[in-house]
């Protein structure tokens, strides 16, 4: 009888051990999966926090150079009109691990107490990742808009220094890692303050922001 319930017991044992097995396998498979999991999850932070995180570029005006002053007499009302070109040198620098292509469609334009007095269009470019470009912009500035402003022109002029305000939007697309592409736009403000005598840049505050 003994014999007998020990051969009955063997494929039971072994039927036993075959389910054993799959149970651990699957536990197996089920922690691997949980652990790349969670190394993805850490890996999607860590590069949302570098790699992916857009922070904003830095814009500098360099140098300033007027091009040309373009007077011009209108009959019959006798009416002189000025207009003013000035180079501009602007270096801007982007501090992100994605490459930034601004394409057609960039404009500065420039501000005098509120009140725009020219316009420069920026020409298409790249910006390479962490790296920098001088942008060069021809700023034709209509004098005459500034006629209603003419009196704090003038007392700006005589103190030395003529305060200005740009606002500059690049329209563009972003390139992280080489192949995963994003529009964005990016935008500049600065307040500007220009020496009279040499034209140089005295001081000047920005503040720069992305959006994708």
């Amino acid at each position: 009888m003994k014999e007998s319930g020990d051969a009955n017991g063997a494929p039971l044992d072994a039927h036993r051990h075959k389910q054993l097995r799959r149970r651990r396998r699957r536990r197996l498979c089920c922690f691997l999966c949980l652990f790349f999991l969670a190394l993805l999850i850490v890996a999607a932070v860590v590069l949302a926090l570098t790699v992916f995180k857009i922070r904003e570029p830095q814009a500098e005006l360099v140098s300033v150079r007027v091009a040309g002053v373009s007077p011009r007499v209108i009959l019959p009302a006798m009416r002189l009109e000025l207009n003013l070109t000035l180079d501009l040198s602007v270096l801007v620098h982007n501090p992100n691990y994605a490459a930034f292509s601004h394409a057609d469609g960039g404009l500065t334009h420039l501000f005098y107490r509120g009140t725009q007095v020219g316009e420069a269009t920026v020409a298409p470019g790249r910006i390479p990742s962490r790296g920098s470009e001088l942008l060069r912009l021809a700023l034709a500035v209509d004098v005459d808009r500034i006629a209603a402003e003419l009196g704090d022109l003038i007392a700006d002029v005589l103190a030395g220094a003529v305060a200005f305000d740009t606002d500059t939007r690049l329209p563009g697309r972003v390139t992280i890692l080489g192949f995963v592409k994003r529009h964005a736009v990016a935008t500049s403000k600065c307040h500007v303050v220009f020496g009279v005598s040499d034209l140089k840049v005295r001081s000047q505050d920005c503040t720069q922001s992305t959006k994708l």
